[in-house]
C-alpha cells in the first residue's frame, strides 16, 4: 500500500484532485462502470482474456477508489479478489489498465480495555473494529461464556492490523487475556503452526464449546418447572436459550448426529452422540443445517437454526444432555480440556518466544498471566 498510496494522494495534494469511493452493486459489470464514468469501452476490449474473466467476478460491495480531476477519473483502484486489484490510469485522452497486489499498511496495536458494557461494544470503542471482539470469542469460544462475563474483567490483546486506504481489512490476534477475581485466560498464537495455545503450551480448541448459541438470555434453567403450555409441573430436562429467531445453533461438542427430525413436542430437533457416553439435545429449531443422521460434525459446527417448533411458547431453543441413560444440567457437561500439548524443543521455543512478546510490549496485564518459573517447567 505504501508503494501506491502516493499515486492517489500527492497528485491529490499538488493538483487539488479528489479522492471518491464507491461501492460494487450487484448486478453491475465493468462495462456500466466504464460508461458511468464515460470512460470507452475500448479499454475493456483492449484487456487480455484473463483479465477480461476476473473482471466478471468482481466481489459485491468491495470498495472503489477513484482520483478524479473534476468530473473525470484520473486513476481507479478496483478490487478483484485474491489479493488483486485492476488499476486504471489516463495518460492524455486514453486510459490504460493492468492487473497489480493489492498493498496493506501493516500495524501491530496492544489494548487494556475494562468491560463494562460488553466485550464487542467496549472494544470497538477502543479499536474502532468489530473484527477484534470477533476473533477474541472464537479463540475462547471453548473456555469463556461470554454470555456471563464477571463484573471487573479485563481484556488485554495484542493484534495485527492491516488496513486499506484507512479500512480494516484484517485482523490477527497475536496474544489476549480475559482476567477476573474468578479466572485468568489467555491466548498465544504460535508462529510455528498457527494454534493458540495457554501460557504452558496448551492448546485452547478442546472437544467443547461452552454453548450451543453465541448470544442467549436462560428463560428457563434444568430442574422442575411448572409448564407453561401443559400447566402442570413436571422435570425440565434441559435448558430453555432464549436468542433472535435463526440464530445458528452450534453442536457443543464432536460426535456423531443419530437423530434429525420431528420429535413430538420438541418440534425439529437434532440429537448428537459423543464421546464417553454423552447425548446432546437440541430442540425447537427453525430448521437444520446441511447435515444428515450418521454424519460426524465438529464442535461449533452449525448444525440447525433457532426456532419455534413444536410446544413451544416463543422463539427459543431447548438444549439438553443425557449421560447414561439420565439427563443432567447442561451446564455441567464437561468435555476434554486440550487436543494438543506442546512438548521438548517446541514447547521451549514457544515459551520463549511469548516471554519476548510479552516484555517487547510490556502489558500492564504480564505479571498476573503466569509465574515465570512455572512457566519454563
Amino acid at each position: 500500500m505504501r508503494r501506491f498510496l502516493p499515486l492517489l494522494l500527492i497528485p491529490a495534494l499538488a493538483f487539488s484532485y479528489r479522492i471518491e469511493t464507491e461501492n460494487w452493486q450487484s448486478g453491475k459489470t465493468f462495462t456500466h462502470f466504464l460508461s458511468a464514468h464515460n470512460i470507452s469501452l475500448d479499454l475493456y476490449y483492449s484487456l487480455p482474456n484473463q483479465v477480461k474473466r476476473a473482471l466478471r467476478t468482481i466481489p459485491t460491495g468491495s470498495r472503489i477508489f477513484l482520483l478524479k480531476d473534476k468530473d473525470s477519473i484520473k486513476q481507479a483502484l478496483i478490487p478483484l479478489g485474491g489479493g488483486k486489484q485492476l488499476q486504471i490510469i489516463r495518460k492524455g485522452k486514453k486510459y490504460i489498465a493492468k492487473i497489480i497486489p493489492v498493498k496493506y499498511i501493516t500495524k501491530t496495536e496492544k489494548v487494556e480495555v475494562p468491560i463494562e458494557n460488553s466485550l464487542s461494544y467496549d472494544l470497538f470503542e477502543k479499536t474502532h473494529t468489530n473484527k477484534v471482539a470477533l476473533q477474541i470469542q472464537k479463540i475462547f469460544q471453548h473456555k469463556v461464556d461470554f454470555y456471563k462475563l464477571p463484573r471487573g474483567t479485563r481484556v488485554g490483546v495484542i493484534f495485527k492490523k492491516k488496513t486499506r486506504f484507512g479500512e480494516v481489512k484484517k485482523v490477527e490476534i497475536l496474544f489476549a487475556t480475559i482476567s477476573n477475581r474468578y479466572y485468568t485466560k489467555v491466548a498465544f498464537l504460535n508462529p510455528v503452526d498457527h494454534r493458540y495455545y495457554d501460557q504452558y503450551g496448551r492448546s485452547l480448541k478442546g472437544e467443547m464449546i461452552v454453548s450451543p448459541l453465541s448470544h442467549y438470555k436462560i428463560t428457563s434453567p434444568f430442574g422442575m418447572r411448572f409448564h407453561p403450555i401443559l400447566h402442570r409441573w413436571r422435570m425440565h430436562e434441559g435448558v430453555d436459550l432464549v436468542s433472535y429467531y435463526g440464530a445458528p445453533v452450534k453442536a457443543v461438542a464432536s460426535g456423531v448426529v443419530i437423530f434429525k427430525g420431528r420429535m413430538g413436542g420438541y418440534g425439529r430437533a437434532v440429537k448428537i452422540k459423543h464421546r464417553s457416553g454423552y447425548i446432546t439435545l437440541y430442540a425447537h429449531l427453525k430448521g437444520w443445517a446441511h447435515i444428515h443422521r450418521g454424519q460426524r460434525v465438529k464442535a461449533g459446527q452449525v448444525i440447525g437454526y433457532l426456532g419455534n417448533s413444536g410446544l413451544s411458547t416463543g422463539p427459543h431453543l431447548h438444549f439438553g444432555v443425557m449421560k447414561s441413560h439420565r439427563w443432567i444440567n447442561p451446564f455441567k457437561f464437561k468435555g476434554k480440556e486440550a487436543k494438543f500439548i506442546l512438548a521438548g524443543k517446541a514447547k521451549k521455543r514457544f515459551l520463549s518466544y511469548i516471554h519476548n512478546l510479552l516484555d517487547r510490549y510490556k502489558l500492564a496485564c504480564r505479571t498476573k498471566i503466569f509465574n515465570r518459573k512455572k512457566a519454563k517447567n
